[in-house]
């Protein structure tokens, strides 16, 4: 992931190096603070911020996402759900909803004098 949000020096700038960039991100990931009062902690832009934090995450998901956020395949969805759908007592059909509300009864109405 160092390699994704590292970035080159150049003769006007330099970059924010890797951990001070991780550094931002997750201080906004933790906190839930504005951007404004992270640049103000970290002596950063607020532009910068913003153009940091959607690049450092996106770099984090793409390390993460086929370990922890892999798609299950088909035979892993079909056993997923633990028996519910086999074993409920509701039907799977458009009906369901109008037999369970014709149950109810209405009360008698209280008169308002």
């Amino acid at each position: 992931m160092r390699l994704w949000i590292t970035y080159q020096d150049t003769n006007y700038r330099r970059s924010i190096p890797a951990e001070e960039r991780l550094s931002i991100c997750l201080r906004f990931l933790a906190t839930g603070d504005s951007y404004r009062t992270i640049a103000g902690s970290f002596r950063a832009g607020i532009s910068t911020v913003s153009m940091l934090i959607p690049d450092v995450v996106a770099a984090i998901w793409d390390c993460l996402v086929e370990e922890f956020m892999a798609v299950p395949g088909a035979e892993e969805w079909r056993s997923s759900d633990g028996g519910i759908v086999s074993n409920s007592a509701f039907g799977n059909d458009c009906q369901t909803p109008l037999r369970l509300h014709s149950n109810f009864r209405r009360g008698k109405r209280e008169s308002r004098n």
